[in-house]
């Protein structure tokens, strides 16, 4: 696999670059074709074959749903037949790289055996590239989309290689036509995109690989530690994954924009957030509208779920019938969520745990309106608003909890032992300096996390960053280029292992 975060990456890129405006435009999307199965065949042959498998699911369930939809006597039954048939063998597929290797695991146990040499195949990008899919054949199916009739266009919607690794999931309607149609070369997107891509990597580089040091020598020893250590961890832990995951984005996004390729946004923000439900509309915000358009929404106006809540109204009254039409659906997504990341019992227990908080802000909405007016709370205010802020951030704190140990049984003891070691003078003055970084490293960790938080706080007040830095005068813009590229060099993580990013793995 050719890592985002290598040279050789680099190099495969400004290759793809180059070929991509040297060819005439009629002939780009092969170009992006043609690398995006290089970049997947790095991976593995095996798991290419796979994709190229799945998609020919996709292909062919929607070619003969649309055929049905234009016949003299479409049969919406037999659609919705090929539909769920197709949906159904990429589910198989992903959700048997998912559990193979537990399942497997779990079968050599009951037998007694300790250890099975039997490797699971898990193709990289699965969960995002099988909900591209389902996606793709539903809006067809509710002709919201028309099907494909090019296996190699469809393909790269699937395989383009910037979204394949961590997303964004995005809609064939919206992202296909920008595949297809070749762009002229646009030195201002070019700009911008390479802009992007280097906030992305100091993201990555700088902050989350740095963090990921300490980060895992307090969670794969949380025994050794107490409260403090771990309030510390569960901060390091909640920025790590932010600028991972956001800095594979950034780097995705750039990429695109250099072509004049628009990808959709997936965060905006996210620490801003003031309420639960706001922050997911922030944080891997395709995955949540994809849960919305194909889960949630197909649920809350289901006709068995709608005969269920009427008859909730004539016992318990319209509140409690309009409240089921949200919560069942919302419980099943959270559920859902939970499991898409991961089937071990931490991710279980996180989806229920933001599903319980999402559900009790929509259930409770209007006591706590009340209870605000009661108390003469101005919601309107600063200081309430920074409050709201905090309050989400300990709220995420704590889901990190649960499943950066990795184990729901480690969560347990991180909690049991929160009450135990509150000795801030022995905690700042030395334990913290050995948690997998030094002083120095610290102090690189501290101020680039400053940098990223002002440079979103900017954005936040609607401040374009790089429209800014393109109005300086020249020597002060190819200043500041000089010295962020310094800085990703000067100051990532190299050879720690990092090199791969967390949400790859989901």
């Amino acid at each position: 696999m050719i890592s985002f975060v290598s040279m050789e990456f680099l190099a495969f890129v400004g290759v793809t670059l180059l070929l991509y405006f040297w060819v005439p435009a009629r002939y780009r999307w092969l170009v992006l074709l043609g690398s995006s199965i290089y970049f997947y065949f790095c991976s593995g042959a095996v798991q290419l074959l796979v994709v190229l498998g799945s998609t020919g699911i996709a292909y062919g369930t929607a070619l003969r749903v649309e055929k049905i939809h234009n016949s003299d006597n479409p049969d919406r039954k037999e659609a919705r037949k090929h539909l769920t048939s197709g949906i159904l063998l990429l589910l198989f597929i992903l959700a048997y790289a998912k559990v193979g290797r537990r399942a497997v695991e779990a079968a050599g146990a009951l037998l007694g055996l300790e250890r099975i040499d039997f490797e699971v195949l898990v193709p990289l990008g699965i969960s995002y590239y099988s909900f591209s899919l389902i996606g793709y054949m539903a809006d067809v199916y509710w002709k919201k989309d028309k099907a494909e009739h090019s296996y190699l266009k469809l393909l790269l919607y699937m395989i383009y290689f910037p979204h394949i690794l961590q997303g964004p999931i995005p809609r064939h309607r919206r992202l296909a036509p920008w595949l297809i149609e070749g762009h002229p070369f646009d030195y201002r997107s070019l700009c911008h995109g390479l802009q992007r891509m280097m906030w992305g990597y100091f993201k990555k580089m700088v902050i989350a690989d740095r963090l990921a040091l300490l980060v895992g020598t307090v969670f794969d020893n949380p025994a050794a530690y107490g409260g403090p250590v771990f309030v510390i961890g569960a901060v390091c832990a909640a920025v790590q994954l932010y600028c991972d995951f956001s800095g594979c984005m950034d780097i995705a996004l750039g990429i695109s924009e250099a072509m004049s390729i628009r990808l959709d946004e997936n965060f905006q923000r996210p620490f801003f957030a003031r309420s639960a439900a706001e922050f997911w509309r922030r944080w891997h915000i395709t995955l949540g509208t994809w849960f919305k358009d194909y889960v949630y929404m197909p649920l809350a106006i289901s006709p068995r779920l709608i005969r269920f809540s009427q008859r909730a109204k004539g016992r318990f009254g319209n509140r409690t019938a309009k409240n089921l039409m949200s919560v069942i659906p919302l419980a099943i997504v959270w559920l859902l969520t939970g499991l898409w990341h991961s089937t071990g019992m931490n991710y279980v227990v996180w989806g229920l745990y933001w599903g319980i908080l999402i559900i009790l802000g929509t259930v409770l909405a209007p006591e706590i309106k009340k209870l605000t007016k009661r108390l003469g709370i101005n919601t309107e205010s600063k200081w309430f608003k920074s409050f709201q802020v905090v309050r989400t951030f300990v709220l995420y704190l704590i889901s990190r909890l649960l499943t950066a140990p990795g184990d729901i049984r480690l969560t347990g003891e991180i909690f049991r032992r929160m009450l135990t070691g509150w000795d801030l003078g022995k905690v700042f003055t030395k334990t913290i300096f050995e948690l997998g970084l030094d002083g120095p490293d610290l102090a690189v960790a501290v101020l680039a996390v400053c940098v990223l938080w002002c440079a979103d706080l900017l954005q936040e007040r609607g401040v374009r960053i790089r429209e800014r830095i393109e109005a300086l005068p020249l020597a002060v813009r190819w200043g500041i280029f000089y010295i962020c590229i310094l800085t990703i060099f000067i100051f990532g993580v190299y050879g720690s292992g990092e090199d791969t990013f967390v949400y790859m793995f989901y």
